[in-house]
């Protein structure tokens, strides 16, 4: 070998060597430094990756009996990359699950997916059915469902939620945000080519929703709803709705909502709660405000004439239910006099009516926590007609809902504080609880609110709340009977009312208010032979629990 052909090959030689050197460095590298982002690298090619929600927080009652809550339902999917007879695949699927075919043709034909939903939430004889059928590229992920052991006793108010366990009415729309599970995702297996996945899925970071304890009580809304529905049938009337609040707390007992299916009104599974969204002319049960506001401002009154029950004011006939000549200041409560509470709503003058009014919280929303409330309909004091400074005080030319009233005396009851009706007690999360709270104010004298307490008291025990009266209570309350107004004709009505009570169980511990109201009874219409039982039947019950104490 000559000395050019050695250098040559001493080079070759050397290069080799570097070269060898460099590789081997560069394995080190990639396997002391470099793993991590090749594990990630390698789970990217063979995991799928979609979005899916946590399981969802309950909802449980005062006395932890459970409301709502998700328990699992199994949902179908495909790959449609293993399926080649999509038609056969279309045709077994829709007579197992019931989905038009040609629906499900479209789905399974779908370019560039690996993944589609065939249907959410299968019961187990589906699922059953399928499995069966040992379908390649079709599979089950197991999901969350919303069950409500007390459905017919609650629907109203806890609302519904949608395929993904999103609230959308009640309860469930208004605490969303807490009581949904947070968002996570399934990783579903496939091969080095992506074309086989393994079915059963694993979920990554899916974080349980808060639990929502509530101050509704399963037997007291179980009273409610049945007295309700038993009244509305015998009278047969359209509809109704009753509100039992906790007068110190502002915490709901109870929300009750009944549609006759008799009516030409649809019976949904869920209904809109007519104590809350429903805005009606409330009658003579507002007279307790002017009642209120003549205390408040300390006028004293004599006798009042009430001019044999035919009193004409501006605009119109005043006319009460029957003749009366000259009554007391309470008696014109306890019988309830048009004429009577006119004449001393224009002692007071319309402008501190007005304040009252708006002081016990009319015109406005009541800040409940749930969605839809009607904040009723309360005219400017600009917009009072003279006429209306003589029906307003009585409850005429006004708008209302059942919820406004309650509160209203609860103001009565718990002594002169006007309290946020609410339904949400605590919210529980990873072993703790926190309190939600609700703001109150005072907005009358103790005095005030005792002098009107005591005269309410004597309406249930010798005036037109008689029927209300239980034996060994103190019973307080106001019967109103409303005349509902007729958009077309453009008057009131001659045949349909609103029959209404609102009352107060009287304790020193712990005052609750019970609002009713008939929409359009048949055999009767006035607020106390139809209301005012219905208010008698739940108090009774409230009063046996020992919900008072």
């Amino acid at each position: 070998m000559n000395k050019n052909n050695f250098s040559r090959f001493n080079l070759i030689y050397l290069s080799f060597i570097l070269l060898f050197l460099i590789l081997f460095g560069k394995i080190i590298y990639l396997q002391t430094y470099r793993q991590d982002f090749f594990k990630q690298l390698a789970k990217k090619q063979h995991y799928g990756l979609f979005k899916m929600q946590g399981k969802r927080g309950r909802i449980i009652d005062r006395r932890k009996d459970i409301l709502a809550k998700s328990i699992y339902f199994y949902s179908v999917f495909a790959d449609p990359f293993l399926i080649n007879d999509k038609k056969k695949y279309a045709r077994l699927l829709s007579e197992k699950l019931n989905i038009p075919e040609k629906k499900l043709v479209v789905k399974l034909n779908k370019k560039n997916r690996r993944f589609i939903w065939v249907k959410r939430k299968i019961n187990w004889r589906e699922k059953k059915d399928l499995e069966n059928l040992n379908l390649i590229g079709v599979g089950f992920i197991r999901e969350n469902q919303r069950f409500y052991p007390e459905e017919p006793l609650f629907s109203s108010v806890l609302g519904i939620v949608d395929i993904d366990n999103n609230g959308l009415e009640g309860i469930e729309l208004y605490y969303n945000q807490y009581l949904r599970g947070k968002k996570g995702k399934a990783k579903v297996l496939t091969d080095s080519f992506s074309h086989n996945l393994i079915l059963t899925p694993s979920l990554i970071d899916l974080g349980q929703g808060a639990d929502l304890v509530v101050t509704l009580d399963t037997r007291i809304q179980y009273w409610a709803k049945r007295y309700l529905k038993e009244t509305i049938k015998e009278y047969r009337a359209k509809k109704g709705a009753v509100v039992v609040i906790d007068a110190k707390t502002g915490g709901i007992l109870a929300l009750v909502n009944f549609i006759n299916p008799d009516t030409k009104e649809k019976n949904f599974f869920w209904q809109k709660n007519g104590a809350v969204v429903d805005m009606f002319e409330p009658g003579s049960v507002f007279k307790a405000i002017t009642l209120v506001a003549a205390i408040g401002e300390n006028k004293n009154f004599d006798k009042i004439d009430c001019e044999k029950g035919r009193f004409k004011i501006p605009g119109t006939v005043l006319n009460d239910w029957r003749p009366y000549g000259e009554l007391s200041f309470e008696e014109v409560f306890y019988k309830s006099s048009n004429i009577g509470v006119a004449k001393i709503a224009t002692r007071i003058g319309h402008k501190k009516i007005y304040r009252y009014i708006k002081k016990m919280g009319f015109g406005q929303k009541t800040g409940i926590d749930f969605p839809g409330e009607t904040p009723g309909k309360l005219l400017g004091l600009e917009k009072w007609s003279k006429t209306a400074r003589y029906i307003i005080p009585i409850g005429q030319g006004i708008g209302v809902n059942l919820l406004q009233l309650a509160r209203a005396f609860a103001v009565i009851a718990n002594g002169g504080d006007l309290v946020t009706p609410h339904l949400g007690k605590e919210l529980c999360a990873r072993g703790g609880c926190r309190k939600l709270n609700f703001p109150k104010k005072n907005i009358i004298s103790k005095t005030t609110a005792d002098r009107a307490k005591k005269i309410l008291i004597e309406v249930v025990n010798q005036g037109t709340g008689k029927r209300a009266k239980i034996s060994g209570a103190k019973i307080g309350g106001k019967t109103g009977t409303a005349q509902k107004f007729d958009n077309k004709a453009g008057r009131y009505s001659s045949d349909k009312y609103r029959a209404n009570f609102v009352g107060f169980i009287s304790s020193a511990k712990r005052p609750v208010v019970i609002g009713v109201t008939i929409d359009e009874p048949k055999k009767s219409h006035f607020g106390g032979v139809v209301a005012a039982p219905v208010f008698r039947q739940i108090a009774e019950k409230i009063i046996s629990y020992r919900i008072l104490e």
